[in-house]
């Protein structure tokens, strides 16, 4: 099963090959494709709120591509924030507005829809996340806390992004005693959201030429090294892990298992206490499981 998946007998899909590309150009082509829709659902608004809302869509747009052009872990963090956006501002311009054809609407809603959904595709997070990589290194990002996908990831963005869209907005209309206040949450609410939502975007696998490193703060206190030498096998999770440390934080998807020749010992993160354990076996979730055997048969690793 593990040699199936890490030789992948059939190709990588198209958007596997294409990485970045498809996000890219759906991006790029969201002004043509939705902004007729939104200008036209802002015409009834007052020319304050107009300008203010327009130039708020394009620094949201222009900041997202730059993103997009230059992928690291902070701009896999600001796309990632940025990309409902399009889609929320359709709707509320759908909802409160008139002036928005059928087909306006139509094609505006698909356009948002296709650049939200190629910005969360698994490809992405590994190409932006190995933009960061050092040398010959190879980073594969790890999969979400289920735990965090839709509750506390899901706030801090609505809180963020709403405060950010608001505040301006009431400041535009002259709704001061709303508008301020607003306006300076948004500015923590960005700083604290924005630290917190990056920080998951900092989890990872870490190939280099001595083996790979397990990179995760949300379960690990340290970093855990795992040379080449010192690996038994890695392949695919069993259905019954016994004897094994799971630190893949309860994450959707296929699971790997990594097994040590001697037990390591590691620093374990619950909350703000630290314990730790001495253990041969671990578990880890990435986003690409397939991708990651690949690379670690290409170098030299046992795959189970």
């Amino acid at each position: 099963m593990g040699s199936t998946i890490g030789q992948s007998s059939s190709p990588a899909s198209l958007l596997d090959r294409l990485g970045l590309w498809p996000g890219r150009i759906s991006w790029f082509l969201l002004p043509l494709l939705a902004g007729g829709a939104l200008s036209a659902g802002l015409d009834t608004a007052d020319r304050a709120v107009q300008i203010t809302a327009g130039v708020m869509l394009w620094a949201a747009w222009f900041v997202g591509f730059v993103a997009l052009l230059a992928p690291s872990t902070m701009s896999l963090t600001v796309y990632r924030v940025l990309a409902p956006v399009p889609l929320v501002a359709l709707i509320i311009v759908l909802v409160g507005a008139g002036g928005v054809s059928a087909d306006q609407a139509t094609v505006a809603a698909m356009a948002s829809a296709a650049a939200l959904g190629l910005a969360f595709l698994p490809v992405t997070g590994d190409e932006m996340v190995n933009g960061s990589a050092y040398g010959p290194e190879r980073r594969l990002a790890l999969r979400p806390p289920a735990s965090l996908l839709l509750g506390p990831i899901l706030l801090a963005w609505v809180l963020m992004v709403s405060a950010t869209i608001a505040g301006p907005l009431l400041l535009a209309s002259q709704r001061w005693l709303f508008g301020i206040p607003i306006t300076a949450a948004a500015g923590f609410l960005l700083y604290r959201g924005g630290k917190s939502l990056h920080q998951l975007a900092r989890r990872w696998i870490v190939f280099t030429p001595a083996g790979f490193v397990i990179h995760d703060y949300f379960v690990l206190a340290e970093s855990i090294l795992l040379r080449r030498q010192d690996i038994a096998a890695l392949g695919p999770a069993p259905a019954e892990p016994r004897g094994t440390i799971d630190l893949s934080a309860g994450a959707i998807g296929l699971a790997l298992q990594v097994e040590a020749k001697d037990p390591i010992n590691i620093a374990i993160r619950d909350g703000r206490n630290v314990t730790t354990a001495d253990t041969v076996r671990m578990i880890f979730s990435p986003t690409l499981p397939g991708q990651l055997l690949r690379e670690a048969r290409v170098r030299g690793i046992k795959i189970s």
